[in-house]
């Protein structure tokens, strides 16, 4: 099949990726011999806490988070010598976990022997289980060396199995090391399934001799919405595979080593890549059916003049990639392009309304801020106070709720002394017929993480300050209100709409703006700059408007409608642009007749309005539209 493609290869410009990494290198007396995934860890690890001799983060909590610990509770030894499966699979038989009730495993410092699948349950409506390790060097999860079962390569078995979609809500993995052993030709480390919001984040997944199917499997019914990041996988045939047209999932800071068939695997997946390390003789990804492959700032080592890095029979979107000893940095279909390095590589023609660059907006990138105060004294948890305002005010770096549920006062004043407010899966709330503020106010040179909270529709979270706010691992039924002169605003792995009354810097990885409610458009940019790396959507509404000379780039991922849209919702376009600049890439999932947007995107500019119909697409990808005027 012939390609359709467009390429950029423009002078290069310095990106803030490599800034980052600069910044990291001279810090570091051997600068020259120091590997990118070393700095970048090494970077993670100062910046977050405690480092140890190996350069692996390790994270120390306090006693009363609610969760099981698997030694303290179920009698697992952790020691390598004891087989813990029996432990393991007794404390994820008694989790009962629910959305309402999750159940958070905590796996402290050690070698935990397994021979047996570690199976999370799908009984019914049971979700939301999480297991947490100390640090990726520190809890390791291995698989017995020549375990049974794990021999069969045509019935591949896992070492960790999460619940299958589409209910597979706040599946979390963390700071931790699965091993598949020795001897264990058949083994998958980590089947995974996450929908709506759930993440893998600092793991290692190792093949004791390199056999193995997959390495992080995603295969089943259905993957995604979820984030894979700072996950590095050593050996097997596939590190990472994903399959299905719905959902999607959103990769940062992944290492990919000596696979023997594909660093990636994907089939009709939509997928938003940024940071991938591969050192392989084989592709680093391989894109098939109707696939999308989104690469930002890739780096493709070893290689194979065989073979060509990314080998796309699909779509694929690439920006700031390098191969080295590879035939060529891509092959779309049968064609091999000749190049090694691309700054912007489209594999279908770049749409537009109006005259436009051929390219992306490539907006400024900042990495999400990372805080954990391994000095327990600095944490203080809300039940140890008379109000949650009184340990808001106890000049503690970390404020955080146990599991379970809280009611806040009417408002709840954040100082510049609380660096992190950390829920362990807990939710927020008010009583009935009341209202609660959580208030930003104070400016500190130090961001403020939120995180791992669900939270009541009738609480605001008010950005009131020039401080730079996170909020990571929650979902937000509440609105965040932005003030004129508010800081950063980042979001990772955040459910929620958000829609920005004031111009604001935001990044967003891995945003679920869904609603089933009445239509609405799900995320405003009103006068800022809107950077996002996967973005997933569902039901009826505006997905994005951007005014007043706001800019937006979209990197991805998934546009699901679900719905029948009414004859009057049909007027309504999936991207509005007013006066702005906008670039897109995503894909549509479209499921039944009346279930999609007529109109695609809206673009006023200078007064004109054109529109871009889903009768004109070819295809449900948008592979590049680009909708602003050169500068």
């Amino acid at each position: 099949m012939a390609s359709c493609s467009y390429v950029v290869q423009a002078e290069k410009k310095e990106s803030l990726s490599s800034i980052a990494t600069a910044e990291v290198l001279a810090t570091d007396n051997n600068q020259n011999k120091v590997s990118l995934e070393q700095n970048q860890s090494v970077k993670l690890a100062r910046s977050l806490g405690e480092v140890s001799s190996t350069g692996s983060l390790v994270k120390n909590f306090p006693d009363d988070i609610g969760w099981v610990d698997i030694k303290r509770d179920y009698g697992a030894k952790g020691d390598g010598i004891t087989d813990d499966t029996p432990a393991i699979r007794k404390a994820l038989a008694e989790a009962n976990a629910s959305y309402n009730e999750p159940t958070l495993i905590y796996f402290p410092e050690g070698t935990y022997l397994v021979s047996d699948t570690l199976e999370w349950s799908s009984k019914g409506q049971s979700c939301c289980v999480s297991f947490q390790g100390q640090g990726k060097d520190r809890t390791i999860i291995k698989l017995k060396d020549s375990s049974p079962g794990f021999d069969s390569v045509e019935q591949a078995k896992a070492v960790i199995r999460t619940r299958a979609g589409n209910v597979a809500f706040r599946h979390y993995i963390r700071d931790l090391t699965v091993n598949t052993g020795i001897g264990n030709s058949g083994a998958i480390g980590i089947d995974y399934i996450a929908n709506n919001r759930g993440a893998i984040e600092d793991v290692n997944i190792e093949s004791g001799d390199g056999a193995g199917i997959t390495g992080l499997s995603m295969i089943r019914e259905w993957p995604g919405p979820s984030l894979v990041k700072n996950v590095s996988i050593d050996g097997f045939k596939r590190g990472i595979r994903t399959f299905h047209s719905v959902y999607s999932v959103t990769l940062e800071n992944i290492t990919l080593r000596n696979q023997t068939f594909a660093g990636i695997q994907n089939t009709s997946n939509a997928l938003a890549i940024r940071n991938l390390q591969s050192n392989n003789s084989v592709p680093a990804i391989k894109n098939r059916g109707s696939g999308l492959v989104i690469v930002l700032d890739g780096n493709f080592q070893g290689g194979s003049p065989k073979v060509s890095a990314i080998d796309n029979t699909a779509q694929v979107y690439a920006r700031n990639i390098q191969a080295q000893g590879y035939r060529s940095a891509i092959k779309h279909w049968d064609e091999t392009l000749p190049a090694l390095s691309y700054d912007e590589y489209i594999s279908a023609p770049v749409a537009s309304l109006f005259e436009s660059p051929a390219h992306s907006l490539n907006l400024p990138i900042e990495e999400t801020p990372a805080f954990h105060d391994n000095n327990l004294d600095n944490w203080a948890s809300v039940r140890d106070y008379p109000s949650i305002q009184a340990a808001m005010n106890s000049g503690k770096s970390t404020i955080y709720f146990p599991t379970g549920n809280y009611s806040l006062e009417e408002k709840i004043s954040i100082p510049a002394t609380v660096r992190k407010i950390i829920g362990f899966e807990s939710k927020l709330g008010v009583p009935k017929d009341k209202q609660a503020i959580l208030k930003i106010e104070e400016d500190s040179p130090h961001p403020l993480i939120l995180e791992g909270f669900l939270v009541n529709e009738r609480i605001t979270i008010d950005h009131a300050s020039p401080r730079t706010l996170a909020i990571e691992h929650s979902k937000l039924q509440s609105s965040i209100h932005n003030a004129p002169n508010s800081g950063k605003l980042f979001l990772e792995d955040v459910q929620n709409i958000l829609q920005l009354e004031h111009p604001q810097n935001v990044w967003a990885r891995q945003l679920n703006s869904e609603t089933l409610k009445e239509p609405q458009t799900k995320v405003i940019n009103n006068g800022g700059n809107f950077w996002i790396l996967g973005l997933k959507t569902e039901g009826k509404g505006s997905v994005m408007e951007t005014n007043n000379g706001g800019k937006t780039e979209l990197l991805g991922t998934l546009v699901y409608p679900v719905r029948e849209f009414a004859p009057t919702e049909k007027k309504q376009a999936a991207f509005v642009n007013n006066e702005s600049s906008q670039s897109l890439i995503y894909k549509l999932q479209v499921s039944g007749k009346n279930r999609n947007y007529p109109i695609q995107i809206k673009e006023t500019r200078q007064g004109k309005t054109k529109f871009l119909h889903s009768k004109e697409l070819s295809e449900k990808i948008i592979t590049l539209f680009a909708g602003y005027q050169a500068e």
